[in-house]
């Protein structure tokens, strides 16, 4: 080692070339002579493979925002890399300035934390550092800064060190959500890379939302931010318009790092939103399957020609396949980290993915694990899954009916503890501590712009029925827009401008409503003009250019039969869930995900509580709903006849409601029956709420012919 110190490169044997020029473990360093491991030459490979990577960016785009991202070490080099920097650190000053600069950067990337940088520096190194060292590394990595031709940044009266790091990177890891949702924003405004400073600072303190974190990033980093959102823009329509393209088509993709797609599931939806999997579905995923008491990978599929090839994770191998697969890990998966490699005669191939440890958050709605390091998260439907009981778990905007650390049995036997996150507000906390460490998660509606189309409002919601691929309705549909708050200066001239609804051929007469808001967003409704009769087959649309955003609604209208409203004067109450799922828009049609049905409520009924997925569950139990994937689904729809004593027959009807108001339209047009029953909403302890209506005993046989060719169930019991 003292030899290695002295004589420097002189000793170092060639740097073995592996996956980016880097050694693995074993060999690289070995002295020869005594035998001994010298750690020297690993730190000198990490020194050349920087260098090297530094010196193919062009000149002249290292001042450019990210220049360096590319250069950052994955989650696994970098754990390897600050393994030896704790050794090295204190020469890196002088002699491996490169693996300086990136410990620099790659902080910036992976710690980000406002403008603080040396906590996270000397927690990385393991040591803490006096005030006067620190200077001198400072003046370090503004020497290799200014070496390399990259950006260094300026105050007044000194060097910005950590704004110099956070333009070499982009934009850090755990702000890339937020940062998504102000790319959304940027979408649909004109001009918004020319505000002044104050107009930036005033739609960003607007758009952060109270997190102060992506705020101050942003104001502090308005050039490099302003740089991604351009690349991004970029990126989306490029991917928008051809689906063929994957991201490393494309010229931005050195911008778009492997981890914004593994950490931040968002990323896919804001690229491509009509087919966000088309831009992962080459990536391995961890699944945690509650229906079959198993966490697996979900395998991507591997092509013909790379065929045969086998899945590698340590001693474990299985056979690779054309088509999407899984590999059942279950105790496997309680590690820091899942190295994977796909091994055959063509290419080997290695991915990376963060295991459950100490525990994992377990995303319901987009079907995998989560980075629980996030700065926030979409308000989901979550399983915090750990090897052992987590501590003083608190949970605020979620239903608590589930308890929390259930303990869990895998299906090889494995134990682990399971705690439920069903929201019930529109935001929510959970806060937790494991091994004496506190940890708070905020979880919050994403900023976007979201346009639907429902049947109604309130009681109106089911009065539709369908005859191919066209809804028949008495009244045109309900269109809503959900605006996070601040998103536009003057929000009703903006839909009013840049929304388009037409009828047909031609845009439509009305105008944008605001009905009601939350915390975050603004809820505005179109209000029809007296000039939109129609009385025949014709296309709805909603259509917003600048997002790519068009919804269409194929729809007939009918004659208005206005006597019977009365009869759903009771609904939805605590039906609703059935009413929401029963939508029958393009996005509903193949069920919906909780955010979806939350968006859903807001339009038909935004006053009711009690609200929550535990009922869905509840349905779900008894075979009547069922979730496929991220979604629910209407999977039966049931109903009980039966004579009473007063010579009447009571209906009680669980499922679709929508062929509940076919049914009665059916029997006030065919069967001339004017006196309609009340349709009452029943809600006990014992069962989950259903519907109940007495009609004449007469009616009885007409009544169950008709649903049962509508694919009702007849059954004895409801809950059977």
């Amino acid at each position: 080692e003292a030899l290695a110190l002295a004589y420097g490169s002189a000793l170092l044997p060639t740097p073995l070339s592996l996956s980016g020029g880097v050694p693995r473990s074993g060999g690289v360093g070995s002295s020869g002579a005594r035998g001994r491991s010298i750690a020297m030459p690993k730190i000198s490979d990490w020194e050349k493979r920087f260098l090297g990577e530094i010196e193919k960016i062009d000149e002249s785009k290292r001042q450019m925002a990210g220049a360096l991202l590319p250069v950052i070490p994955d989650r696994e080099d970098w754990n390897e890399f600050l393994g030896l920097m704790k050794k090295f650190w204190r020469r890196a000053s002088g002699d491996f300035p490169c693996c300086l600069l990136i410990l620099y950067d790659s902080l910036a990337f992976y710690e980000y934390d406002a403008n603080r940088f040396w906590p996270q520096f000397q927690k990385a190194i393991g040591t803490n550092i006096p005030s006067a060292e620190q200077e001198g590394i400072n003046r370090a990595f503004a020497k290799a800064t200014r070496e390399y031709n990259l950006k260094i940044r300026k105050r007044p009266d000194s060097t910005d060190y950590v704004g110099s790091a956070v333009h070499h990177i982009g934009i850090p890891l755990s702000l890339w959500a937020g940062f998504l949702e102000i790319c959304e924003w940027a979408l649909s405004q004109n001009n918004w890379s020319a505000l002044s400073d104050e107009e930036w600072s005033e739609v960003i303190t607007k758009r952060s939302g109270g997190r102060k974190r992506l705020r101050d990033f942003l104001l502090d980093n308005r050039e490099a931010a302003s740089d991604f959102i351009k690349e991004i823009h970029t990126a989306r329509k490029r991917l928008m318009e051809d689906q063929h393209l994957t991201i490393s088509n494309l010229q931005q993709a050195s911008l778009l790092r492997q981890e914004y797609f593994d950490e931040v599931p968002e990323t896919a939806e804001f690229l491509r939103p009509e087919d966000p999997e088309s831009l992962i579905q080459d990536r391995a995923r961890l699944v945690w399957n509650e229906d079959q008491d198993r966490i697996y990978l979900q395998l991507p599929a591997v092509s013909n020609d790379r065929l045969p090839a086998t899945w590698k994770i340590g001693s474990f191998t299985q056979d690779a396949a054309s088509t999407p697969d899984t590999l059942v890990l279950n105790a496997k998966a309680f590690t820091p980290q899942i190295n994977l490699s796909l091994e055959s005669d063509q290419q080997n191939e290695a991915q990376r993915l963060q295991g459950i440890d100490p525990w994992g958050l377990f995303d319901l709605d987009w079907n995998r694990f989560v980075n629980p390091a996030r700065g926030h998260f979409p308000i989901h439907s979550y399983a915090i899954i750990s090897c052992n009981p987590l501590d003083n778990i608190q949970r605020k905007g979620f239903d608590e009916e589930d308890r929390p650390n259930d303990l869990y049995e895998l299906d090889d036997g494995t134990t682990c503890y399971v705690t439920r996150l069903w929201p019930v507000e529109k935001r929510a906390e959970l806060t937790l501590t494991y091994e004496g460490v506190k940890k708070k998660l905020d979880f919050r509606p994403y900023s976007k712009i979201e346009a639907r189309m429902f049947v109604g409002e309130g009681s109106y919601a089911t009065n539709f029925s369908r005859y191919e691929e066209y809804i028949k309705l008495e009244r045109l549909p309900l269109l809503c827009i959900a605006i996070p708050i601040g998103f536009f200066q003057d929000t009703r001239l903006a839909l009013q401008q840049k929304f388009q609804v037409s009828v047909g051929q031609r845009l439509a007469e009305g105008v944008w409503e605001k009905r009601h808001e939350d915390d975050s967003r603004e809820f505005y409704f179109w209000r029809w003009g007296d000039g939109n009769q129609v009385r025949k087959k014709v296309i709805v649309s909603i259509t917003l250019p600048e997002l790519g955003m068009k919804f269409e609604y194929p729809v007939e209208m009918l004659l208005r039969k206005d006597s019977m409203d009365e009869c759903w004067r009771n609904l939805p109450g605590r039906f609703l869930s059935w009413i929401l799922l029963a939508q029958p828009s393009a996005e509903a049609t193949e069920g919906m995900k909780w955010s979806d049905l939350m968006l859903a409520k807001e339009a038909i009924a935004p006053e009711q509580r009690g609200f929550s997925e535990h009922l869905l569950r509840k349905y779900a139990h008894y075979g009547l709903l069922e979730k496929r994937g991220v979604k629910w689904v209407i999977a039966e729809s049931r109903a009980v006849l039966e004579s009473t004593d007063s010579g009447e027959c009571d209906l009680r009807f669980c499922g679709n409601p929508a062929i509940l108001w076919s049914l009665f339209r059916y029997m006030y047009t065919s069967k001339r029956i004017s006196d309609l029953p009340i349709i009452e909403v029943i809600d006990t302890r014992e069962e989950p709420p259903f519907l109940s209506m007495r009609w004449k005993e007469e009616q009885k046989t007409i009544i169950k012919r008709y649903l049962i060719n509508h694919s009702v169930n007849i059954v004895s019991d409801l809950w059977s």
